[in-house]
């Protein structure tokens, strides 16, 4: 009888590995994401103070996707509006004077932004002018 249970316990054992095992693997965190290159992000605060930030890019990210990343790396905040424009930045907030203007590899991007998905070495400048 001794010899049964010994038996029950370790397969009882190796079946808790075996589905603990497969629940950290299905459970393990963020989905992996497809790395396609490396993009830059230049924020210009418009006063001489300018901020420069590199990094991975993965398939379909958009400059506020990297805007996101930039922020957490960088410790800074930033607000979009109702109108999915890019309204703030720290204290730096968008008037009639002056609001935040994006562009990408040096052409203004007049269309909202989170359509427009980055490619390897593109280069994303967001000023405030």
């Amino acid at each position: 009888m001794d010899k049964k249970r010994e038996i029950i316990l370790i397969i009882a054992a190796l079946l808790l590995a075996a589905l603990v095992g497969g629940l950290a693997l299905l459970y393990s965190g963020e989905e992996k994401q497809n790395i396609i290159g490396k993009a830059e992000l230049m924020i210009d605060f418009g006063d001489g103070n300018k901020r420069a930030f590199e990094g991975e890019i993965v398939e379909n990210e958009t400059p506020v996707d990297a805007l996101n990343q930039a922020s957490k790396i960088g410790n800074f905040s930033y607000k979009i509006d109702e109108k999915n424009n890019l309204s703030a930045i720290n204290n730096f907030t968008g008037d009639k004077d002056k609001m935040w203007q994006w562009y990408l590899n040096d052409k203004k991007m007049d269309s909202l932004i989170g359509g427009i998905v980055l490619k390897s070495n593109d280069k994303i400048l967001v000023k405030y002018e």
